[in-house]
């Protein structure tokens, strides 16, 4: 069930269903976690051969099927909402931070450009010494 469950998930996003079925392995249209089902055949098969007690019985297991498939379906969603708030956040964080390293960045840049200057300037003195004197 947990299987048929996540294979439906995956193909509800596109993300492909399960593993491949073995080559030489006939596909059963009459199971329910076949890409081959076939819903009409399955149903007519279910109402022409099953007592009304079966048919009960596997309309509750059918019911509770799809209520935890709607179940996992909104925690998927609330998972994924609550990832992409997260990534948002971490965004705008990294982005501010961006922004306010920018004075910090013009200052540092002014500081280089005055040590290269300083730097230069006592290469030539050391390069004239009496120019200074």
């Amino acid at each position: 069930s947990k299987s048929r469950a996540k294979d439906l998930l995956r193909k509800h996003y596109g993300l492909g269903v399960g593993p491949p079925h073995p080559s030489g392995r006939p596909v059963d249209p009459m199971d329910l976690d076949s890409p081959a089902f076939d819903a009409r055949a399955y149903y007519e098969q279910l109402i022409t051969t099953s007592s009304l007690t079966a048919l009960l019985k596997k309309e509750n297991e059918l019911l509770t099927d799809m209520r935890q498939l709607d179940s996992e379906r909104q925690s998927l969603v609330y998972n994924h909402h609550h990832e992409l708030i997260a990534a948002t956040d971490t965004i705008s964080a990294m982005k501010a931070r961006a922004e306010s390293l920018d004075a910090d960045l013009d200052l540092l840049k002014v500081a280089f450009s005055e040590i290269s200057r300083l730097s230069a300037e006592v290469a030539v003195e050391q390069h004239n010494p009496s120019s200074s004197r």
